[in-house]
Protein backbone atom coordinates (compact mmCIF):
# COMPACT_ATOMS: atom_id res chain seq x y z
CA UNK A 1 0.00 0.00 0.00
CA UNK A 2 1.11 3.65 -0.61
CA UNK A 3 0.49 6.40 1.54
CA UNK A 4 1.30 9.81 2.17
CA UNK A 5 0.95 11.80 5.36
CA UNK A 6 0.99 15.32 4.92
CA UNK A 7 1.07 18.11 7.03
CA UNK A 8 0.85 22.00 8.51
CA UNK A 9 2.75 22.54 11.91
CA UNK A 10 3.94 25.09 13.31
CA UNK A 11 5.37 24.28 16.70
CA UNK A 12 6.53 20.63 16.33
CA UNK A 13 2.93 19.21 17.34
CA UNK A 14 1.15 17.92 14.51
CA UNK A 15 4.54 17.56 12.75
CA UNK A 16 5.14 14.91 15.57
CA UNK A 17 1.82 13.52 15.37
CA UNK A 18 2.28 12.82 11.38
CA UNK A 19 4.97 10.83 12.07
CA UNK A 20 3.80 8.72 14.51
CA UNK A 21 0.41 8.24 12.35
CA UNK A 22 2.75 7.12 9.28
CA UNK A 23 4.70 4.80 11.88
CA UNK A 24 1.35 3.22 12.62
CA UNK A 25 0.36 3.20 8.76
CA UNK A 26 3.60 0.67 8.44
CA UNK A 27 7.10 1.05 6.69
CA UNK A 28 7.70 3.52 3.53
CA UNK A 29 4.77 5.92 4.43
CA UNK A 30 6.23 9.41 3.25
CA UNK A 31 5.67 12.19 5.93
CA UNK A 32 5.82 15.20 4.31
CA UNK A 33 5.09 19.10 4.82
CA UNK A 34 2.59 20.82 2.52
CA UNK A 35 5.55 22.28 -0.07
CA UNK A 36 6.99 18.72 -0.39
CA UNK A 37 3.86 17.22 -0.95
CA UNK A 38 4.05 17.56 -4.87
CA UNK A 39 2.15 15.75 -7.40
CA UNK A 40 5.02 13.41 -7.47
CA UNK A 41 4.72 12.63 -4.28
CA UNK A 42 1.06 11.76 -4.45
CA UNK A 43 0.74 10.12 -7.29
CA UNK A 44 -1.28 6.69 -6.92
CA UNK A 45 -1.51 6.20 -3.39
CA UNK A 46 -3.85 4.17 -1.45
CA UNK A 47 -4.14 6.39 1.42
CA UNK A 48 -3.68 10.40 2.06
CA UNK A 49 -3.96 11.70 5.10
CA UNK A 50 -3.73 15.24 6.25
CA UNK A 51 -3.35 17.15 8.92
CA UNK A 52 -3.61 20.37 10.59
CA UNK A 53 -3.59 22.40 14.19
CA UNK A 54 -6.74 24.37 14.44
CA UNK A 55 -6.56 27.99 14.62
CA UNK A 56 -9.02 29.66 14.87
CA UNK A 57 -11.60 27.49 15.51
CA UNK A 58 -11.11 25.54 11.85
CA UNK A 59 -8.19 24.75 9.14
CA UNK A 60 -5.74 28.03 8.92
CA UNK A 61 -5.57 30.31 6.16
CA UNK A 62 -3.03 32.53 4.95
CA UNK A 63 -3.98 35.17 7.02
CA UNK A 64 -4.16 33.23 10.19
CA UNK A 65 -0.86 31.78 9.11
CA UNK A 66 0.31 35.25 8.59
CA UNK A 67 -1.14 36.46 12.23
CA UNK A 68 0.56 33.56 13.61
CA UNK A 69 3.91 34.44 12.57
CA UNK A 70 3.31 38.39 13.61
CA UNK A 71 1.70 37.48 16.82
CA UNK A 72 3.60 34.90 18.39
CA UNK A 73 6.25 36.78 20.54
CA UNK A 74 4.94 34.92 23.93
CA UNK A 75 5.51 31.41 22.09
CA UNK A 76 8.50 29.36 23.40
CA UNK A 77 10.05 29.31 19.94
CA UNK A 78 9.28 30.95 16.95
CA UNK A 79 6.86 29.27 14.21
CA UNK A 80 7.27 27.23 11.55
CA UNK A 81 5.28 29.48 9.09
CA UNK A 82 7.06 28.55 6.02
CA UNK A 83 5.27 26.25 4.56
CA UNK A 84 1.98 26.94 3.22
CA UNK A 85 -1.03 26.74 4.36
CA UNK A 86 -2.87 22.99 4.38
CA UNK A 87 -6.17 24.68 3.53
CA UNK A 88 -4.13 26.18 0.27
CA UNK A 89 -2.52 22.64 -0.41
CA UNK A 90 -6.18 21.36 -0.17
CA UNK A 91 -7.31 23.76 -2.48
CA UNK A 92 -4.56 22.92 -5.57
CA UNK A 93 -4.38 18.79 -4.98
CA UNK A 94 -4.99 17.45 -8.16
CA UNK A 95 -7.87 14.57 -8.62
CA UNK A 96 -6.68 11.20 -7.01
CA UNK A 97 -8.45 7.95 -6.76
CA UNK A 98 -7.22 6.85 -2.98
CA UNK A 99 -8.99 6.82 -0.14
CA UNK A 100 -8.63 10.04 2.32
CA UNK A 101 -8.20 10.67 6.14
CA UNK A 102 -7.92 13.87 8.29
CA UNK A 103 -6.69 14.52 11.60
CA UNK A 104 -5.97 17.65 13.29
CA UNK A 105 -4.11 19.01 16.65
CA UNK A 106 -6.11 20.97 18.97
CA UNK A 107 -6.73 22.34 22.87
CA UNK A 108 -8.66 19.76 24.53
CA UNK A 109 -11.43 22.48 25.07
CA UNK A 110 -11.44 23.99 21.36
CA UNK A 111 -14.43 24.70 19.76
CA UNK A 112 -15.41 23.95 15.94
CA UNK A 113 -11.97 22.19 14.00
CA UNK A 114 -10.03 21.57 10.94
CA UNK A 115 -10.86 18.12 9.80
CA UNK A 116 -14.18 18.95 8.58
CA UNK A 117 -12.16 21.64 6.65
CA UNK A 118 -9.61 18.50 5.43
CA UNK A 119 -12.38 15.74 4.57
CA UNK A 120 -14.06 18.26 2.22
CA UNK A 121 -10.58 19.29 0.76
CA UNK A 122 -9.74 15.63 -0.26
CA UNK A 123 -13.07 14.63 -1.18
CA UNK A 124 -13.54 17.35 -3.53
CA UNK A 125 -10.34 15.89 -4.82
CA UNK A 126 -11.27 12.43 -4.90
CA UNK A 127 -9.86 11.06 -2.09
CA UNK A 128 -12.90 9.63 0.48
CA UNK A 129 -12.20 9.37 3.75
CA UNK A 130 -12.30 7.09 5.65
CA UNK A 131 -12.75 6.37 9.52
CA UNK A 132 -13.55 8.97 12.16
CA UNK A 133 -11.02 12.05 11.54
CA UNK A 134 -8.22 11.71 14.80
CA UNK A 135 -8.35 14.89 16.92
CA UNK A 136 -4.81 14.65 18.98
CA UNK A 137 -4.40 16.82 22.47
CA UNK A 138 -1.73 19.87 23.12
CA UNK A 139 -2.01 20.52 26.47
CA UNK A 140 -1.41 24.37 25.52
CA UNK A 141 -1.57 27.09 22.40
CA UNK A 142 2.32 25.92 21.76
CA UNK A 143 1.75 22.33 23.07
CA UNK A 144 3.53 19.90 24.19
CA UNK A 145 1.31 17.09 23.55
CA UNK A 146 -0.50 15.27 25.58
CA UNK A 147 0.92 12.45 27.67
CA UNK A 148 -0.25 8.97 25.46
CA UNK A 149 -1.45 11.29 22.11
CA UNK A 150 1.83 9.65 20.20
CA UNK A 151 0.61 5.94 20.57
CA UNK A 152 -2.72 7.33 20.24
CA UNK A 153 -1.45 8.35 16.83
CA UNK A 154 0.26 5.28 16.01
CA UNK A 155 -3.14 3.24 16.94
CA UNK A 156 -5.20 5.92 14.41
CA UNK A 157 -2.31 5.40 12.07
CA UNK A 158 -2.51 1.10 12.09
CA UNK A 159 -6.72 1.00 12.12
CA UNK A 160 -6.27 3.49 8.97
CA UNK A 161 -4.15 1.37 7.56
CA UNK A 162 -6.16 -1.95 8.48
CA UNK A 163 -9.95 -0.28 7.18
CA UNK A 164 -7.90 0.54 3.80
CA UNK A 165 -6.22 -3.06 3.21
CA UNK A 166 -9.17 -4.57 3.50
CA UNK A 167 -11.29 -2.28 1.51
Amino acid sequence: MKAVVVYESHWGNTSAIAKAVAEGIGPGTLVMATDEADLSAISGVDLLVAGAPVLGFSLPTDRMEAAVAASATTAPTPPDTSHPSLRSWLSELPRGHGQGAAFETRVRWSPGGATGGIERGLERAGYPTTGTPGKFIVTGRYGPLRAGELDRARRWGAALAARVSAG
